[in-house]
């Protein structure tokens, strides 16, 4: 076919485009243009004259010069020698040598744990898990992502922030069922990012981790240039941790007149950040504003949720609660409370709870009711525990080694209603 083109419509090709092609994949051959003449057989003025656009060479000829240059006829009598057909993950704009350094620092930031038996990028994890004087060991593990609150992070640099926080999301999930997370392995997208953003985000998931006894398993980097523009990126976690059957919190030990302790947090669920957005999109120029004499607007709406790990293991240890209910984004979201036996439920008392000035400072906005901010906002509440009410006193004086806390209400039947898992007291 393209033989056929050549005899019968050899006028009818650019001569000065073919010659362009011809010096421009002998260029990057590293070529002279006496050595091609060489390869050849012909003299250097007839490559010039080629390349010149003063003459063209034989259909015979063509074809040596595809095959000496390794490009191909159809890129030579169309002008088209700069599209090889050769590509590289250098045409998608990813630097793979950067992104292969920067895998072997972050490689480097992996907690030193002898349990830990292998922890390479792009490879699984070989955990050792301890299950001695377990009579029934139950593995657990969850996936996690940020949520909403990511975008807020990355397009205004809050990256060691939503670190720590994705950490505290994915380490409370477990321990809310009485399981310590054994160890912690995240995962990035991104795209041609810069190596002190990555390595930042990789210290800050290793501090977080090992602030709770996690063993950090590193963080794995996913280079998407074709996606995502510097500084962009997913983020997500992997966590993981086992426990003796009967030591898991299930709810089953709440007993009437418990009573209802909430852990303080600094920051705020990323469950109520789609309500924040429409708050900043309808009043952009508070983003900056100051809600105490201390504090910005921005600064506190990313600071990360509190890990309770710790505190809880410590209850666990002396037997001090009953039932562990995170908190999404309000206290009276039902869902928080699903492990409540049937017939009881959490009698909350928002008189009890100090409120933020963050929480304070939206809520004077004006731009939601009471029912609507109480149904969407946490109140500064991360967790609340259930404790058995004759020894509330011990377990609050061991909660305050770890976190602020507050007696916020209490278990109670609810006969009329025994599906209502919450209500306002």
């Amino acid at each position: 076919m393209i033989l056929a083109k050549v005899t019968r419509g050899r006028t009818m090709l650019d001569r000065e485009k073919v010659g362009r092609a011809i010096a421009k994949q002998r260029k990057i051959r590293g070529m002279t243009q006496r050595q091609l003449a060489d390869i050849l057989n012909v003299s250097y003025q007839a490559v010039s004259r080629w390349e010149q656009g003063q003459s063209l060479p034989s259909v015979d000829m063509i074809y040596d010069i595809a095959q000496s240059l390794e490009t191909t006829v159809d890129f030579l009598l169309n002008g088209l020698s700069e599209e090889r057909k050769v590509i590289k993950y250098e045409d998608t704009g990813l630097d793979t040598k950067k992104l292969y350094m920067i895998k072997k620092r972050l490689n480097s930031l992996v907690t030193p744990d002898e349990r830990l038996l292998r922890a390479k990028y792009t490879e699984p994890s070989f955990f050792r898990f301890d299950v001695s004087g377990m009579d029934d060991p139950v593995w657990v593990s969850a996936n996690h992502v940020p949520g909403s609150k990511e975008c807020f992070a990355v397009e205004n640099g809050y990256d060691r922030e939503i670190c720590m926080d994705l950490v505290s999301s994915a380490a409370n999930n477990l321990i809310r069922f009485g399981v310590k997370p054994a160890y912690l392995q995240a995962s990035i997208v991104c795209g041609n990012n810069d190596s002190g953003q990555l390595l930042l985000m990789g210290e800050a998931l290793k501090e977080a981790c090992e602030r709770s006894q996690i063993t950090f398993a590193g963080l794995e980097v996913s280079g998407q240039a074709v996606n995502y523009h510097e500084g962009e990126y997913r983020i997500a976690a992997s966590i993981a941790g086992v426990a003796d059957r009967k030591e898991l919190i299930t709810g089953e030990g709440i007993t009437e007149g418990d009573v209802l302790v909430g852990l303080q947090t600094d920051g705020i669920s990323s469950v109520s950040y789609p309500f924040v957005k429409v708050i900043l999109d309808r009043r952009p120029d508070i983003l900056y504003a100051k809600i105490d004499e201390q504090n910005h607007l921005m600064d506190t709406l990313m600071k990360p949720n509190a890990c309770y790990v710790n505190v809880v293991r410590a209850l666990q240890e002396q037997n001090l609660v009953h039932g562990i209910f995170v908190i999404s984004n309000s206290i009276f979201n039902r869902k928080c409370y699903s492990t409540i036996p049937r017939g009881l439920g959490a009698a909350v008392l928002v008189s009890q709870i100090p409120v933020p000035a963050l929480f304070q400072y939206i809520y004077d906005l004006n731009m939601m009711d009471r029912e609507c901010f109480l149904r969407d906002f946490s109140l500064g509440i991360g967790m609340v525990l259930a404790v058995p009410k004759e020894r509330c006193d011990e377990a609050v004086e061991l909660i305050e080694k770890f976190h602020r806390c507050y007696r916020i209400g209490t278990v109670q039947k609810n006969g009329e209603h025994p599906d209502t898992r919450v209500w306002l007291a």
